[in-house]
C-alpha cells in the first residue's frame, strides 16, 4: 500500500496482456485474502470495474477465471463491497460458471455465493437467478471440496424461505445432501449439509425422503460425532414419524 503497488496491479488487470491481467487479479486475491483496508482501497481505486472488464472481455479462458472469481469472493466479504458487486450484475455471472467444466472455477464461484448472501434481498436474488440447480448438481460431484463448497452455499441460500421452494424441485436436493451426511466421506464440514436438511426438515414431504434416503442412520453417528445441528435434525425427523402415527386412524 505505502509503495503504491495496488494501483500497478490494477492499471495491469485492466490493460495489460491476457497472461498479465490474469497473474495482476491473481496477485490482488492473494493481497487481499485477509485485508479489510485492501479490499477498500482496490474497490475505491476502481478493482470493481477492471474485474468486470476481464471477465467480460474474449481474452480469459474459463479457467483463467478462477483467480477472477477468487478475487470476487474476497471483495464479498466485506458487505459494503458486496453491494456494489451485486448492483454491478455479477451475481449473473457467478451463475454462469457454476455450471463450467472447470473443478476449481466451479468451487471457487460456490465460495462466492456464499460470501454473497448478506441480506435476504440478495439471497433471493441468488436463487431466482439460478444459483441452486448447479450448487445441487455439484453435490454429487466427486471432489470433497466441491461437495463442501456446494453445501455450504446451499445452507446460506436457503435461510430464505423462497429458495427452499426451488431446492424441493430439485430430484436430487435432498438426496444429494443426505449423502454428503456419509461418515466415510472425510475432510468435509458435516455441519452444512446438516444446515440444508434444517432448513427443510419442517415439510413433510421432505422428512420422508430425508428417512428414504438413510438420514437417520448418518445422524446416529453425526451426533456421537458432535456436529452442529445435527441433534436437533435427529430429533425433528424422529417427531415427524411420531406425529404420522398419531394421524392414522
Amino acid at each position: 500500500m505505502e509503495e503504491n503497488a495496488t494501483s500497478i496491479l490494477l492499471t495491469l488487470s485492466d490493460s495489460g496482456t491476457a497472461l498479465s491481467q490474469e497473474n495482476a487479479i491473481g496477485c490482488l486475491c492473494n493481497l487481499t485474502s485477509e485485508d479489510q483496508n485492501l479490499k477498500l482501497l482496490i474497490a475505491r481505486e476502481g478493482g470493481i470495474e477492471s474485474l468486470k472488464n476481464f471477465w467480460d472481455s474474449s481474452a480469459p479462458t474459463v479457467r483463467s477465471l478462477e483467480v477472477a472469481v477468487e478475487l470476487l469472493r474476497n471483495l464479498a466479504t466485506c458487505p459494503p463491497i458486496a453491494e456494489v458487486l451485486v448492483s454491478n450484475g455479477f451475481i449473473n455471472r457467478l451463475v454462469s460458471v457454476l455450471s463450467c467444466g472447470v473443478l476449481g472455477v466451479r468451487i471457487a464461484a460456490a465460495r462466492a455465493v456464499y460470501e454473497m448472501g448478506f441480506d435476504t434481498k440478495t439471497l433471493k436474488e441468488l436463487g431466482e437467478c439460478g444459483c441452486i440447480p448447479p450448487l445441487v448438481r455439484m453435490m454429487d460431484g466427486k471432489a470433497v471440496e466441491e461437495k463442501e463448497a456446494a453445501g455450504k452455499a446451499l445452507s446460506a441460500l436457503l435461510v430464505y424461505a423462497g429458495n427452499r421452494r426451488i431446492i424441493r424441485k430439485e430430484e436430487r436436493g435432498i438426496v444429494g445432501a443426505v449423502q454428503l451426511l456419509d461418515p466415510l466421506i472425510q475432510n468435509l464440514d458435516k455441519k452444512y449439509p446438516v444446515s440444508v436438511l434444517n432448513s427443510l426438515v419442517h415439510s413433510k414431504k421432505c422428512r420422508k425422503e430425508m428417512v428414504a434416503a438413510g438420514a437417520c442412520v448418518y445422524l446416529q453417528k453425526l451426533v456421537e460425532m458432535d456436529v452442529e445441528g445435527a441433534k436437533k435434525l435427529l430429533e425433528s425427523i424422529g417427531r415427524g414419524k411420531l406425529w404420522g402415527v398419531f394421524a392414522r386412524p
